[in-house]
């Protein structure tokens, strides 16, 4: 099984505890991520429902507060995923910034849906990164 990568980092102008205030809850990405309607969890199990009404379920593999980030794990849903792991960390660069360090390693159910999937979740951490610099222009 070969395994593809997507690594995306941005920078914030915003303290990293004021952003992980915001990002650190796997509970209320749907705050920020447009491509997540609605999620809940059920223990470490987090159920996210698309704009399009598709399911899919994550298990939060790791949480880490002090530390800022989080792992989690593609369970099951619509993508055509065999493997998939994403940590979502928030680096201190100065007292007032930060950056996120968004990294993905997966593997596609098959080889012809990689490529696709490759830009597919890079264009998700893109918007959703750029959708945070929104909310939190917004928050006092």
């Amino acid at each position: 099984m070969t395994m593809a990568e997507v690594r995306v980092r941005q920078e914030f102008a915003d303290s990293a505890s004021q952003v992980w205030s915001i990002v650190g809850d796997p509970g209320a990405v749907d705050r920020w991520i447009p491509s997540v309607a609605s999620v809940r969890m059920d223990g470490t199990m987090r159920h996210i429902v698309f704009p399009d009404g598709q399911p899919a379920r994550e298990r939060i593999a790791e949480l880490d507060d002090e530390g800022r980030h989080y792992t989690y794990e593609y369970v099951d849903g619509p993508l055509a995923l065999a493997h998939y792991s994403s940590t979502l960390t928030v680096v201190e660069t100065s007292p007032s910034g930060c950056a996120i360090e968004w990294n993905a390693t997966f593997a596609a159910s098959s080889p012809e849906a990689e490529p696709e999937l490759v830009q597919g979740i890079e264009a998700i951490y893109r918007a959703a990164l750029g959708e945070l610099s929104s909310v939190l222009a917004a928050t006092p």
